[in-house]
């Protein structure tokens, strides 16, 4: 049995100079079970660890989540970096399985000779879904994002984080003990405004080239 569908799968930036190894696999852990969770829905085979701390890997059944879920992954892996690699070919081993571990096929060479390419590079996400065109939309999309955050010092990643959970700049500035006008002045000089938009319009964009799809308009 084969069937095509996505493979999404992030390979720990400079894995062998981390010392903390134990610490990373646990915020991967916690990783995997937030994401099995909350988009359980559609997952075809559940995120799990792979290779230690090198990799982390799942099989989704629609690709309108896949930034949601790199989001969620570096969320929890900070400050540590992935890159990540998104493909939909087959999967003709393991099918029934359900375990990614046990699976191969097309799909999986692809996304290993996508991520060696990805690793000579300084970008941060590739993909490979059947459209030329979309592939390099949300390539473009994603890796803009994601090299902007990486620069984000940890005070301003820990302000965001806060402002995200409450979206009150007093709450957050009473929390670390600083002022509403820095976290303000934080806030704009991270552009937090103009990246959630562009996250906003590259859900859309995952979410209506996944509705095309299943209609039959896109090919």
């Amino acid at each position: 049995m084969e069937q095509k569908t996505y493979v999404l799968l992030g390979d720990v930036i400079s894995s062998r100079q981390i010392r903390n190894r134990e610490e990373v696999q646990q915020k991967l852990a916690r990783a995997c079970k937030e994401i099995n969770t909350v988009y359980a829905k559609e997952i075809y085979a559940d995120f799990k660890i792979l290779k230690g701390t090198d990799e982390i890997g799942g099989v989704l059944s629609t690709m309108t989540n896949s930034y949601n879920i790199i989001s969620t992954i570096l969320e929890q892996l900070y400050p540590n970096l992935i890159r990540f690699v998104l493909v939909f070919d087959y999967i003709d081993t393991a099918l029934n399985t359900r375990d990614i571990s046990k699976m191969d096929g097309p799909a999986f060479h692809k996304v290993s000779d996508i991520m060696n390419k990805l690793k000579k590079s300084k970008l941060m996400f590739d993909a490979c879904v059947g459209n030329k065109m979309i592939d390099n939309c949300i390539a473009g999309q994603v890796n803009l994002i994601l090299l902007l955050k990486k620069n984000w010092t940890a005070k301003q990643h820990l302000i965001v984080k806060e402002y995200k959970k409450t979206k009150n700049q007093y709450d957050v500035a009473k929390k670390l003990g600083v002022t509403q006008q820095y976290v303000s002045k934080t806030l704009n000089r991270l552009m937090l405004k103009e990246i959630n938009n562009i996250e906003e319009r590259l859900n859309n964009m995952l979410f209506e080239y996944t509705q095309s799809k299943a209609s039959g308009v896109v090919r």
